[in-house]
């Protein structure tokens, strides 16, 4: 079997470095970066001992090379860069090629459309399939923590057992198949996550204000963020509940996720995760103080290709959203981006992302149909 991986980052090399180990399965990763790279890949632990190491087969930035005989794709790109990546991977992809996106929740089910017409298979994941940290870029990575099991959609769905059967025996981890797409597509992981922890530390920031020193993304977690966070979960499940026929209790609602019934056990539960030690906030240190990074993939991704999603779906089904407004309101103004006009949700900047409506999908009638 041969498995392409697009994407060399945390998750990536991770990715790489445990299905490489697999001797029964060609390891291929198409990259910009080729020279960086080398072909075993050693996963460690948190203190740096190396549990093992993987395999990388090929490694090429031409995509026939890596492409042309993959029978499973995973990718694990943001999601501005996964279309892009699509386009340049299209014309060598074989008939019932296997595509899938971890996570699964960045709307790149839509820029499959002509593939899923062509037989191929889409899946996504509800989560990423553990934590981890690069090392050396191109070298070794920090596995910081797995999943007891993982939960994938695929379309069409009769192809969802089939994936999850192949991935526990790639990943050596259970799969659970999942009903619907939707279930990956609405989960309020990192567009409900990370959206309410910036909204949280930046709401308040003008050009010129300094933060004196880094913000630990979790470990400094605060109450005021646990409260927007599970108001725009509330939010969600509103939407799901709207959606109606799915059973969307395994979407993994942020209470339920985090095990938390309060604000401050919220808050308790998230700055108190060791896993999720240590992740910083995205700063630039200058010479008078931290300022945003404004090329972050948590400013890039995580407000048009996660929020603005699950709001155009709330759009569809007419839920109110008083807090996820909130929070994209405050975005448009901190990032120079228009999302709103005159307090309606038609803003010339949503018109190239991967939102239902872009694609022809206007009622609820016609989410099922697409995500049948």
């Amino acid at each position: 079997m041969n498995i392409c991986i697009l994407g060399g980052g945390n998750i990536g090399t991770l990715l790489m470095g445990d299905i490489g180990r697999n001797k029964n399965i060609s390891v291929r990763l198409l990259t910009s970066r080729p020279d960086d790279w080398n072909h075993i890949i050693e996963v460690c632990d948190n203190d740096g001992t190396i549990k093992h190491t993987g395999r990388i087969d090929i490694i090429s930035s031409n995509p026939e090379e890596i492409i042309k005989d993959a029978d499973i794709i995973i990718s694990t790109l943001p999601s501005y860069i996964f279309s892009k990546t699509l386009q340049r991977i299209k014309p060598f992809l074989r008939k019932g090629v296997w595509i899938g996106m971890m996570p699964g929740n960045g709307g790149g089910e839509f820029y499959c459309d002509e593939l899923i017409e062509n037989g191929c298979t889409i899946f996504g994941f509800q989560r990423v399939y553990g934590i981890a940290r690069l090392k050396e870029y191109g070298k070794s990575v920090y596995d910081l923590g797995k999943k007891e099991e993982l939960f994938i959609g695929a379309i069409p769905a009769s192809n969802t057992s089939k994936v999850c059967n192949a991935l526990e025996s790639i990943l050596s981890m259970k799969c659970n198949p999942l009903e619907n797409f939707l279930q990956v597509s609405l989960t309020p992981a990192n567009p409900i996550l990370h959206t309410a922890r910036l909204y949280g530390i930046f709401h308040d920031y003008k050009e010129g204000v300094y933060f004196k020193n880094m913000i630990q993304f979790y470990n400094e977690w605060t109450d005021e963020c646990s409260e927007m966070l599970i108001a725009t979960d509330e939010e969600v499940q509103n939407l799901c509940l709207k959606l109606g026929t799915i059973d969307f209790k395994k979407v993994g609602f942020i209470k339920e996720y985090f095990g938390a019934d309060s604000t401050q056990q919220m808050t308790k539960q998230i700055s108190g995760k060791p896993a999720l030690k240590n992740i910083e906030s995205p700063l630039i240190k200058t010479e008078k103080g931290y300022i945003p990074d404004f090329n972050s993939r948590y400013f890039l991704e995580d407000f048009p290709y996660g929020l603005c999603i699950i709001k155009s779906f709330c759009e569809l089904v007419e839920v109110k959203t008083p807090f996820i407004d909130k929070i994209l309101m405050w975005f448009e103004s901190f990032f120079g981006v228009e999302y709103y006009v005159y307090g309606k949700f038609i803003g010339k900047d949503l018109k190239g992302l991967p939102l239902p409506q872009n694609f022809g999908i206007k009622s609820i009638e016609d989410v099922f149909a697409y995500y049948k």
